[in-house]
């Protein structure tokens, strides 16, 4: 081969290596690119779950106190939605009442499990349930009183 063919065949490889590296950018700026989208895409539907939960402790916390929703209910649905927003909450001497309700209750059946049960079952249950809420009623009035002025953390991103 002669040293023209040699140096248009380096040339050529040159040409086409500068295109697959091209390429590659190209990729990866678009991945890149994609995964930046998706972050903020995350971040925005966490903001919004966190929100909502935020809302949602506010709607139970005044049907309680309203007397809409019963005291073991409430503790408990409030316990689960404190533990994913602000769990250190329920270390709180105030709040302490709302992880005590759910403690002593969730061995009780719900739902299905609770229609699957006999008469008496239900009964023995309701009377434990009900001592609870008689037992612990001042302090649950407080802890919700309190869950409504509370003004909890701004949501914090993943930045």
């Amino acid at each position: 081969m002669s040293t023209n063919t040699l140096m248009l065949l380096l040339i050529l490889f040159c040409i086409v290596m500068v295109g697959v590296i091209v390429r590659v950018l190209v990729r990866q700026k678009k991945a890149l690119k994609l995964n930046q989208q998706r972050i903020v895409d995350m971040q925005d539907m966490l903001e919004k779950q966190y929100t909502h939960r935020v809302e949602s402790i506010g709607v139970i916390a005044r049907a309680m106190v309203d007397k809409q929703c019963e005291s073991t209910e409430g503790c408990i649905r409030l316990k689960q939605l404190l533990d994913q927003v602000e769990s250190d909450l329920l270390r709180r001497d105030e709040y302490q009442v709302i992880a005590l309700i759910y403690s002593e209750t969730e061995h009780m059946p719900i739902k299905e499990q609770w229609q699957q049960l006999d008469k008496k079952a239900k009964q023995k249950f309701t009377k434990q349930r009900l001592a609870l809420e008689v037992k612990h009623g001042e302090d649950i009035h407080a802890a919700v009183s309190a869950l409504q002025r509370h003004e909890f953390l701004a949501y914090q991103s993943l930045n």
